[in-house]
């Protein structure tokens, strides 16, 4: 048989690899194989053995390399890019009107309103009454109602105790009966204005700047910090479950269309090209080619040396002969 040496395996090679780029992706890539693929590899019983193998394992180095990190979050954004971002976070960011007033208008808003004004009128009445009615007349208040009312009215009210009797335990009840009907009353209109304060131009400013310092402080804070709360993840119940969802959702004909038309998609895009053309691309050409040499010359020469190729070889050199 002739000698197939490196430089001839090489040759061969690279014969390979000039026709694979002439060629577009679609040659090399089926999207039903891919499909059928990814669905043989989604039981629950080879989820969970690839998920012990290689995602949890995985994880595991993630995590305790970013415990140790002491690297801040600003080193993953050029500082340009950093200024930018917290720029347009700074800018005032005004409420959707729609979620305002959906938020305002809603039964539980309503009703935490009318019980602080019923609250806090009806706390007024008690006091002010409760000031006006007892205590000594030649004293100045010490209630609520201290510089509001004044030493005058505290005498008049002490007066009009005795004169009246019972009637001002009457004239309370009266009043919180006027607090409830003025809530009543009352209510829309507060909403109204907190609605319109949350809508202003104020607390767009005000929310602006928060997601600006927010953003900033977010940048000091290191890795470790920032992925704290991943650590704290009970990972040994979303593991139990995983295997499970993913299962599952392979068996979703809704899922398979969705990702059947989109694979189709993006291959039809990348095939409107031949492979070479992409890598040009990508700046990747000389990359692929010498990877290309690299794993496949020891793979033929391997190849080559086998029983089975030599058998082969013989074969197909003798019925060309003949």
């Amino acid at each position: 048989m002739a000698t197939l040496d490196d430089a001839a395996l090489t040759a061969l090679l690279d014969l390979s690899f000039e026709h694979a780029c002439s060629l577009p992706l679609s040659s090399f890539v089926d999207v039903e194989t891919v499909l059928e693929g990814a669905r043989l590899a989604s039981t629950e019983e080879r989820a969970r053995r690839w998920q012990a193998r290689l995602w949890i394992p995985l994880r595991g180095r993630l995590l305790a390399r970013q415990a140790a990190s002491a690297i801040p979050l600003s080193a993953w954004l050029p500082e340009d890019v950093a200024k930018t971002l917290a720029e347009r976070l700074g800018a005032p960011a005004p409420l959707p009107r729609g979620l305002v007033d959906e938020l305002v208008g809603s039964d539980r808003v309503r009703e935490a309103v009318r019980a602080m004004l019923q609250d806090a009128l009806t706390g007024f009445v008690t006091k002010a009454t409760a000031t006006l009615g007892v205590g000594n007349a030649d004293e100045p208040p010490k209630g609520a109602l201290r510089g509001a009312l004044g030493w005058g009215a505290r005498s008049v009210a002490a007066a009009g105790k005795g004169l009246l009797g019972g009637l001002g335990d009457e004239v309370q009840k009266q009043l919180q009966g006027k607090v409830r009907d003025f809530v009543d009353q009352s209510v829309a209109m507060v909403q109204d204005r907190i609605a319109e304060r949350l809508g202003s131009e104020d607390t767009a400013r005000a929310l602006g700047k928060r997601r600006r310092r927010f953003f900033e402080k977010g940048l000091t804070r290191t890795e470790a910090q920032a992925t704290e709360g991943l650590r704290k993840v009970p990972w040994d119940q979303v593991d139990a479950l995983s295997p499970r969802v993913v299962a599952h959702n392979a068996a979703r004909e809704a899922l398979t269309t969705a990702l059947r038309e989109e694979l189709t998609a993006v291959l039809a895009e990348l095939s409107s090209q031949p492979l070479g053309a992409l890598l040009d691309e990508l700046g990747a050409r000389d990359l692929w080619r010498d990877a290309h040499r690299a794993h496949g010359l020891p793979f033929l020469r391997g190849l080559v040396a086998t029983e089975g190729f030599r058998a082969w070889w013989q074969g197909a050199t003798a019925e060309r002969g003949a």
